[in-house]
């Protein structure tokens, strides 16, 4: 991003489309919202709730059309996110899963 007065200008225009909470409705604060990761006209936002401390992470997207966007309600803080967006899943990974879902170990897992 070129300069604050054009993240602040973004930021305002993608509360447009995320006005607040999912899970408690409380309107999300803007100066808590992060931009976490730009590539081209994309965006990864990180917008936490002051209320009841989830989060939403959000692909804003922006073209000759407008703005669009798709997000995830998670409890990761922006550095979390972060750290998460540069592991890599292999296909070790799969497989494993695969054989843990197969042999109900997966459920130990998530306890």
């Amino acid at each position: 991003m070129a300069s604050f007065e054009l993240d602040r200008s973004f930021l305002n225009d993608a509360f447009r489309l995320m006005a607040s909470c999912p899970l408690c409705h409380t309107k999300y604060q803007p100066q808590l919202a992060k931009i976490i990761a730009e590539k081209d006209d994309a965006y990864l936002l990180h917008v936490p709730c002051a209320k009841c401390h989830s989060a939403v992470v959000a692909m804003i997207f922006t073209n000759a059309f407008g703005m669009s966007s798709v997000g995830v309600l998670t409890d990761l803080t922006s550095d979390e996110v972060m750290s998460a967006q540069r592991r890599f899943v292999e296909s070790d990974d799969v497989l494993a899963l695969y054989q843990a879902m197969k042999d109900g170990s997966l459920s130990r897992h998530l306890v």
